[in-house]
């Protein structure tokens, strides 16, 4: 077993499940407090750029946490894990329309889409770069 590996399997199972349940409960107290000010990170950065990091790391999170169920393909749970980060994402945008000084917006859920994409890519080329190559007889 190589370290990467080794050190992603050194953690509990559980571990993974509190860590993706943190950042989908981080996620929505951020998103959902009234009156946020907007800190160096969102000035630096932008409000697309940081949703899109946000939820792409959810994917990778979620994914995660759902692989220590044996029963599950790995890739579906990369899968799993980018429905349940865009679900998050379009959960907070119905929501903040009820929040005062918040607005749902549909660019945010383009940009937690633009997020997710890369983290289900990458996910997906691990998953097929793992898999044993098929040996071809002449």
């Amino acid at each position: 077993m190589n370290a990467p590996a080794a050190a992603w399997r050194f953690f509990h199972p559980r571990f993974w499940s509190a860590v993706a349940a943190l950042w989908t409960s981080g996620v929505l107290a951020m998103a959902l407090a009234p009156n946020a000010r907007s800190g160096w990170l969102m000035r630096t950065l932008g409000d697309k750029v940081l949703h899109g990091f946000a939820f792409g790391i959810g994917c990778l999170l979620w994914a995660q946490a759902l692989r220590t169920n044996p029963k599950l393909p790995r890739i579906t749970t990369a899968w799993i894990g980018a429905i349940i980060a865009l679900a998050v994402g379009v959960a907070v945008e119905g929501l903040q329309k009820y929040v005062p000084s918040r607005t749902a917006d549909l660019r945010d859920i383009v940009a937690d889409v633009a997020g997710v994409l890369p983290a289900l890519a990458y996910l997906t080329l691990l998953e097929v770069w793992r898999r044993p190559k098929r040996q071809t007889h002449p």
